[in-house]
């Protein structure tokens, strides 16, 4: 008789189904999380914001239904559909990775130091009989695209897709260590313009003149990279940009400082809401999303350096509500 309450908690639990649950995350406060050597952080505190991700259960969906705080998302508009849970994990593990050397690249050089690093986009696998096949191999490290150096994950994507479909590039690649030129032609894949490669963004850095420490648990994924950026960067230069308030925020960072979208937008506004931030940092692409949220002064951004400017007007004493 008790096989099938057995059967059915089991099922609810633990059978996939084709959605990520977006939970109710917490803001981290950054004083305690990132420490430079010798410095302190100045007046104010950062946070970053975070969702609890949970894997597309029917236990956890149905609580998302019912409970606000919660955001149902369709798998494959996340990840591609061969990628296993365990893998998608790996993934945040290497994006929070790469968050963190993004992050001090930005703000150390914007202290004023000097910084050396080259960013790739690592092949990881391509269609089969596509023209990334026959050009690439796996762990071929692309550097530039006609002459574009490859400063952010979507990169790629975006200059192949703005030509159509039989556009030949000619494509720096690091293979083996040894530096090749490729030239590949793009076939219509999905309905756009690609080579048919799947793959990561990495920045390998050669020199960072101050080796911050991370003190982060169970936090992973791209999105604290700003927030990241703009602690690291306040105690380096002791520079109260914080004007005693306390900021809480998001946006994936890439090297050159670009801020780019990220998921999630309303249950991290909350998080802030909830530490008692007083403005929210997010990425301009994600505004629309949570704009006129009360409580909290809502700065879209593009870059770390709107950022800083924002900043700077409010120690002015300009208005940063949009």
């Amino acid at each position: 008789m008790l096989i099938w309450p057995a059967l059915l908690a089991a099922a609810l639990f633990l059978y996939p189904i084709p959605y990520l649950i977006f939970g109710p995350g917490a803001a981290v406060d950054l004083n305690q999380a990132i420490v430079v050597p010798g410095r302190t952080p100045p007046p104010g505190r950062f946070y970053l914001t975070d969702v609890d991700l949970l894997p597309g259960r029917p236990a956890y969906y149905l609580v998302a239904k019912i409970l606000p705080g919660f955001e149902i998302i369709r798998r494959r508009d996340l990840v591609p559909p061969s990628m296993s849970d365990r893998d998608l994990d790996r993934v945040l593990v290497d994006a929070m990775k790469e968050s963190q050397t993004n992050a001090q690249i930005v703000a150390e050089r914007a202290a004023g130091l000097h910084v050396v690093a080259t960013s790739s986009f690592v092949i990881v696998r391509a269609v089969p009989r596509s023209p990334g096949a026959r050009c690439f191999r796996t762990g071929d490290k692309i550097r530039r695209i006609d002459g574009r150096a490859i400063n952010d994950q979507g990169m790629l994507a975006a200059v192949t897709t703005a030509r159509p479909a039989g556009t030949t590039f000619t494509l720096s690649v690091v293979r083996d260590g040894q530096q090749h030129t490729v030239r590949c032609t793009t076939f219509r894949y999905k309905g756009k313009a690609r080579f048919g490669v799947t793959g990561a963004f990495t920045t390998e850095t050669t020199s960072l003149p101050v080796a911050v420490q991370f003190k982060l648990r169970n936090i992973n994924g791209s999105s604290a990279g700003l927030m990241f950026a703009l602690q690291i960067y306040r105690t380096l230069t002791g520079h109260d940009i914080a004007a005693g308030r306390d900021i809480a925020g998001t946006g994936v960072l890439a090297p050159d400082g670009g801020v780019s979208a990220i998921e999630g937008a309303r249950e991290k506004v909350h998080a802030a809401i909830r530490a008692h931030a007083t403005v929210f940092f997010v990425p301009r692409q994600n505004y629309a999303d949570i704009k006129g949220t009360p409580g909290i002064d809502i700065v879209p951004v593009s870059s770390f350096s709107q950022a800083l400017r924002a900043l700077a007007f409010a120690q002015r004493g300009v208005s940063l509500r949009r």
